[in-house]
């Protein structure tokens, strides 16, 4: 079988990115694999350790290109599996019909919104969610299940005074880390609703501190969160900031975020709505509880933390999404925080053991192996 997985490339420090890094190796054990790579890669193809990894055109989603790369790749367009791991909306599906189409196809609404489901009406393509919320909201199309995965060997729980100590996290610091992208307006990572939450957190314990993995001034039609403290009189001295220049030009190696993660005492990931929830997963690898919003991927990515309520938000996809209580995201820091040595102890155990479930070679064995001679069927692929 011959696989083109259309997304970002490897290198780029995006979900997807990441997962295309750790499953393309992986499933070109057992399958013939390249990557078009609409995002990262420009002007000629490349090839890494046996992978060839076709370029995008810099417009949008790779709609114009991915035909010719799976021309090139297969010998013919239906040649093989073409495999867009992205959201489908963005996607033509007048160029998709043309070719054998897997989507990993993440569902970040409730229901699924009318062009997700459109694409797969039009395309006939076979979803393969990533989430069992996904998988059931697309149940119309007999949606087969992957999860992402995590190399749980990187993301793993290390030392926490070492790792606060190299750092310069106070050892006796609350830590709140929130890791999210700054984009679109309203956030839908609710940015606003978890500084406010954290806000109001503070203004009752003195030792707590949060961490902001995330670019400050909203350049993407995001929030500016500088403002955003202002307003909320956060005192300066209780926010700590990823360093920008790294974030934007240097990428964190995963070695590094897991030692970030390992510094904090909960991870905030209330977002409006998520198709999966990387940050989520890797905090519980590293032993980390998380507050999340109980809605989409959060209920089930987040197996040790709070689950928070919310009131439903609806957006320019006909469908909806959540913006979190800040009452509640207050109570559930706050019950963090309550929390005794012993019992802080259990719920680290229980994070780890619910990381462990999506670790990358488990997932490859458990879901990626049935799944590839499933599409090889249902889409008459050798």
């Amino acid at each position: 079988m011959k696989l083109l997985i259309h997304t970002n490339a490897p290198w780029v420090p995006s979900g997807y990115g990441q997962q295309v890094a750790l499953f393309a190796p992986r499933l070109a054990e057992y399958a013939d694999v390249a990557i078009s790579a609409y995002h990262g890669l420009a002007n000629a193809p490349l090839t890494i350790a046996g992978l060839t990894i076709y370029p995008g055109s810099g417009a949008g989603w790779g709609n114009d290109i991915v035909r010719a790369n799976a021309t090139k790749f297969f010998g013919s367009p239906r040649g093989g599996i073409v495999m867009p791991l992205v959201d489908v909306f963005v996607l033509d599906p007048g160029v998709w019909r043309e070719l054998n189409v897997a989507a990993w196809v993440p569902v970040d609404h409730d229901p699924a919104p009318p062009a997700v489901l459109e694409f797969f009406g039009i395309t006939g393509a076979v979803p393969v969610a990533m989430t069992r919320f996904g998988q059931e909201r697309l149940a119309a199309f007999n949606a087969l299940y992957v999860p992402h995965g995590v190399a749980t060997d990187v993301y793993a729980p290390q030392p926490r005074d070492e790792v606060r100590r190299a750092r310069g996290v106070p050892p006796d610091a609350f830590l709140v880390g929130i890791v999210a992208v700054n984009k679109g307006s309203p956030s839908r990572k609710s940015l606003a609703e978890m500084i406010e939450a954290f806000a109001a957190f503070r203004e009752r314990h003195d030792d707590a501190l949060l961490y902001l993995h995330t670019e400050l001034t909203g350049v993407a039609s995001g929030t500016h969160i500088p403002s955003l403290l202002d307003e909320l009189e956060v005192p300066p001295e209780s926010v700590l900031f990823v360093d920008q220049d790294r974030y934007h030009f240097d990428p964190f190696t995963p070695e590094e975020m897991a030692e970030a993660y390992s510094t904090l005492d909960v991870l905030m990931n209330a977002s409006m709505g998520e198709g999966f929830g990387l940050t989520v997963l890797e905090a519980q690898a590293c032993g980390v509880p998380a507050i999340v919003t109980d809605f989409t991927a959060m209920s089930e990515v987040c197996g040790a933390g709070w689950k928070v309520g919310y009131h439903r938000h609806w957006t320019d996809q006909a469908s909806w999404q959540a913006r979190p209580h800040v009452e509640e995201l207050v109570e559930s820091l706050e019950a963090c925080y309550s929390m005794d040595a012993a019992s802080r102890k259990e719920l680290s155990g229980r994070a780890r053991e619910h990381g462990l479930r999506y670790d990358a070679d488990r997932v490859l064995s458990e879901h990626w192996l049935p799944t590839l001679s499933a599409l090889a069927a249902r889409l008459g692929v050798a």
